[in-house]
């Protein structure tokens, strides 16, 4: 095991996601729901990013990544497309010391993001491949996800035996 799963509390905490694709969607909408202060970094964004920033209220920057755009950053998620600019900020979130996840490699990354399931309970469920493989992470999240509801569907609503 590489990395150690955990909870990490990012209320309110200055959050920036490089990349306007469907990684990038998926990152912020995490983070979104975790309560981060978030930042989207990239010239052009999918429609679900864009939906997710005007719903959200993420603030973005329509420009290309610079190093400057890591201020008082916490975490940093290098989603684009191109591999030289993920190395790139990488690089720059060591130098200020901020945690980064690089989405295109799990060797640059000092935290990954697993597969995430949150059940009407409360219950959130992360499933991690020790940034190996993110498909099948998400294939057994769905499959953990099915068991929960099958659960949910059969117990008895007044908790009788």
């Amino acid at each position: 095991m590489r990395f150690l799963p955990l909870g990490l509390d990012v209320r309110g905490k200055r959050c920036v996601v490089v990349g306007g694709g469907n990684v990038g969607a998926r990152k912020v909408a995490n983070l979104s729901r975790a309560g981060a202060a978030l930042i989207v970094v990239s010239p052009v964004v999918n429609e679900d990013l864009a939906a997710i920033i005007q719903s959200e209220g993420v603030r973005w920057v329509a420009e290309p990544f610079r190093d400057d755009h890591l201020e008082e950053a916490f975490v940093v998620v290098a989603a684009t497309d191109n591999e030289a600019v993920n190395a790139k900020i990488v690089e720059c979130a060591g130098r200020r010391g901020i945690l980064v996840c690089d989405a295109s490699s799990a060797e640059r990354s000092e935290v990954i993001f697993g597969a995430l399931y949150n059940h009407e309970s409360g219950a959130t469920v992360a499933v991690f491949t020790d940034g190996r493989d993110p498909s099948e992470a998400r294939r057994t999240r769905d499959r953990i996800a099915e068991l929960l509801l099958q659960d949910s569907e059969h117990e008895d609503p007044l908790g009788s035996d």
